[in-house]
């Protein structure tokens, strides 16, 4: 039986560092900058599980929904539960 060998491709050579002082400049430059404040956790009243729905469009209404949307800066999706909500609550 014939055992299969991966084939490697050549040794990558290792980085050269044009200007060391440059570069131990950048390094010490990052460390010695503060770290920002960690965001604050959502609270649960800002948690909303969301549902995801899948509608099958006609190719042509697609592509001008498409354009449309980019048209006003929007997605279709916002387009979408805009007009949805619309109606649920009319």
């Amino acid at each position: 039986m014939t055992q299969k060998k991966p084939a490697f491709g050549a040794r990558p050579k290792p980085a050269t560092i044009v200007d060391p002082v440059a570069a131990e400049a950048f390094v010490a430059g990052g460390a010695e900058q503060p770290a920002a404040p960690p965001a604050p956790a959502p609270t649960p009243a800002e948690k909303v599980k969301v549902k995801r729905l899948t509608i099958d469009l006609d190719p042509t209404l697609h592509k001008r929904l498409k354009t449309r949307v980019s048209e006003e800066d929007t997605t279709i999706a916002d387009v979408a539960r805009r007009l949805l909500t619309e109606w649920a609550y009319r």
